[in-house]
């Protein structure tokens, strides 16, 4: 059961992070970033565990892309799967 409850938050936390790239196509930040301004205030409290997988699925899948910032952070942006979708 648990393991349904993570895959249903993780898809949650995917698809809405998809939506703010749709709105936003050319917003790019790193997961803390994400967590503190494109998720809305409520309805996220387990995204700061569930960030790091979600964020790593996407990169997989080609809807995030990777800049590597001067002081060693990286910088996630949309990716060219959803660049064709847009």
């Amino acid at each position: 059961m648990a393991d349904d409850h993570d895959a249903r938050r993780k898809a949650h936390l995917r698809n809405t992070l998809i939506q703010h790239l749709q709105r936003c196509p050319f917003a790019g930040d790193t997961p803390d970033g994400m967590l503190a301004c494109w998720l809305p205030p409520r309805g996220f409290e387990d995204a700061p565990h569930l960030i790091g997988a979600v964020v790593e699925a996407m990169v997989a899948a080609g809807e995030l892309a990777t800049r590597h910032l001067p002081d060693g952070r990286i910088l996630y942006v949309r990716g060219p799967a959803l660049r064709e979708r847009a």
